[in-house]
């Protein structure tokens, strides 16, 4: 018994007659016979019996009828499966990600996820060195992270500009327009950053002969929100996460206000070792990936 006396005995069971069948089929009808007197041997009893109106099939028969529906769907359905995971629309995303990717990381997942409803995501989380280990020791095909960082070894796509925000109570800003604020503007004021943002901050203060007040310096843009809401000082934080904690600009409880200084941008990153995209090693769905943040990107 074989997949394809199964369909045929489907057809003829549907179509009334082996030569309605065979029609059906474009074959001649003593092949297809031929087919189906090999499928009664290997079973071992009748499948069919002539009656008044065509032919009828016996109660073995109609067992394997239905049996053989199932079987048939089971194959295309397992051949549509293998056929969409080698396309990158089944399978799993090994994906890392860092707790400043915010809102960007959401609205890009919807988009994917909406594309490749099929797709697994197995998410790695932290900061963007520990991604960048993890991208390299294989735990991960792609990743998103937040520049700066360095990008030898590595493929990737730069998403849109994003200013760092000054973050604090309404007091600490009292008097400005609410359009941004400038670098003197914030001179005397206590600062609250994450600690990768450091080189920046300090690169642009210095090139316009100033000197920042230091309070805390820290690992996760979040701790710097949390400390600025409790009246510490000012966050510098970039403006997707300031977005994410749900401290927009002007709130009653904070206000988030673009640092009007180019030096002090940052951007999203799509990233994946520059070899496996070259060798063509990256997966289907790292690679559907990649291409996903690159629309929004744009």
């Amino acid at each position: 018994m074989n997949f394809k006396q199964l369909f045929y005995f489907t057809v003829i069971a549907e179509s009334g007659s082996i030569s309605a069948a065979a029609q059906k089929l474009e074959l001649s009808q003593p092949p297809l016979s031929r087919q189906l007197v090999q499928l009664e041997e290997a079973v071992g009893t009748p499948l069919l019996k002539r009656g008044a109106h065509g032919i009828e099939l016996t109660g073995a028969g109609q067992l394997l009828y239905y049996r053989a529906k199932d079987i048939l769907s089971m194959l295309d359905a397992t051949e549509l499966e293998v056929r969409s995971y080698s396309g990158g629309m089944q399978g799993t995303l090994k994906l890392g990600c860092i707790s400043s990717s915010g809102i960007l990381l959401t609205q890009l997942m919807t988009d994917f996820i909406n594309k490749y409803p099929l797709i697994t995501v197995d998410l790695y989380e932290g900061n963007t060195y520990e991604i960048i280990e993890k991208l390299k020791n294989g735990l991960i095909e792609c990743a998103i992270i937040r520049t700066p960082f360095n990008t030898d070894g590595l493929s990737f796509i730069y998403g849109p500009e994003e200013p760092l925000m000054a973050v604090g109570r309404p007091e600490l800003f009292a008097g400005n327009d609410g359009i941004g604020i400038h670098l003197k503007d914030l001179l005397g004021r206590p600062f609250i950053y994450y600690r990768r943002f450091e080189s920046i901050i300090n690169h642009a203060f210095q090139n316009a002969g100033l000197k920042p007040q230091i309070l805390c310096k820290n690992d996760d843009a979040r701790t710097s929100l949390q400390w600025a809401a409790a009246g510490l000082g000012i966050a510098l934080v970039p403006e997707n996460i300031s977005r994410l904690a749900g401290y927009g600009q002007q709130t009653s409880q904070l206000t988030a206000l673009p640092i009007l200084c180019e030096e002090l941008i940052t951007r999203m990153t799509a990233v994946c070792l520059e070899k496996d995209e070259k060798s063509g090693r990256l997966s289907k769905a790292a690679a559907n990936f990649m291409e996903t943040f690159k629309s929004i990107a744009l």
